[in-house]
């Protein structure tokens, strides 16, 4: 049977967040096949990422802190989110963005970067608001999170108690939907690379990695001549590093030719393998040595193509 892991990431166990978090239920529950459960994160015990950098080295580990979402993988939290064949997060709009534990929760996903387990994994969200609202920045902002992950968003409600009762409908049919994307989960995960990945949320989410990626390459110019690839090149003393920023440079160009001309699409991959090529490079530079000590683990980033990093032999 599917399984379908639903959090509530609000305080208020009864309010309109768990109101819209109980349609969505009902809505997976109503699929075959399927089995719902429900976590409220503040039973929990957890804590911030302490940048300690256990998880990375031995990603097998996970995390080291005694907490739920740690015990070498054995915390209550952690085990519940890596046996789900999908995850929806409901959550209240705080300060017009997230809650500080939904961003606490995603941010303690961290090992599975290193592993992989979570790359292709349905996910979904619901933000719901009062007052100014917000919603829409809080949905936004959750499905760039689940992007980090590399998950595969479904679907995201961005409600305000206004219209609840549209939100209630709605958030059935985002329940629904999930619990068929962890059917396909369930007889096989489909894992994907960073390429489809980008693909996918340009096409489909309510965040792309399109224009934040590239304004965050150019240094809010838009013009690859900007890009720390260039005005830093000098910081690179990694012969190796240098290469892949050539690479890195060239990819960007080509991602900005696709991007002008109105190619979204086509830009989102090139630019896939582009900060491919970026990660490798800074991580050769700035991290293997001095910061974590060790290699990529091997889910994380590989270079395109090749299914390897810059410090392995072809």
């Amino acid at each position: 049977m599917a399984s379908v892991l639903a959090v509530l990431t609000s305080g208020r166990r009864s309010g309109f967040t768990a109101q819209l978090l109980d349609r969505a239920i009902a809505g997976a529950a109503a699929v075959d096949g399927v089995h719902v459960d429900l976590l409220h994160a503040h039973d929990f015990n957890f804590g911030p990422c302490v940048s300690c950098f256990a998880c990375v080295r031995r990603p097998q580990g996970a995390c080291v802190l005694d907490d739920d979402m740690g015990r070498g993988g054995a915390g209550a939290l952690f085990r519940a989110i890596a046996g789900a064949n999908a995850l929806l997060i409901a959550d209240p709009v705080h300060n017009w963005s997230p809650t500080a534990t939904a961003r606490l929760l995603i941010e303690r996903c961290y090992p599975f970067l290193w592993t992989g387990a979570l790359k292709g994994m349905p996910a979904a969200t619901l933000s719901c608001a009062s007052n100014q609202g917000m919603q829409r920045l809080a949905r936004r902002e959750l499905c760039k999170w689940l992007f980090g992950l590399r998950t595969r968003y479904v679907g995201g409600l961005a409600a305000h108690v206004a219209t609840f009762e549209r939100a209630l409908a709605e958030a059935g049919e985002i329940g629904a939907a999930l619990a068929r994307a962890a059917l396909e989960d369930e007889r096989a995960r489909r894992a994907w690379d960073d390429p489809e990945c980008f693909e996918h949320y340009v096409r489909h989410a309510p965040w792309d990695p399109l224009e934040c990626y590239l304004e965050n390459l150019t240094d809010g110019t838009l013009d690859a001549q900007a890009s720390p690839m260039v005005t830093a090149r000098g910081a690179f003393a990694n012969a190796r590093a240098r290469e892949l920023l050539e690479e890195a440079q060239a990819g960007l160009e080509r991602t900005l030719d696709l991007y002008r001309a109105g190619d979204r699409v086509a830009a989102a991959r090139a630019l896939a393998e582009a900060s491919a090529y970026w990660t490798n490079a800074t991580w050769l530079e700035f991290l293997a040595d001095e910061v974590i000590g060790t290699r990529q683990p091997q889910a994380y980033r590989p270079l395109p193509g090749r299914g390897q990093h810059a410090d392995e032999s072809p």
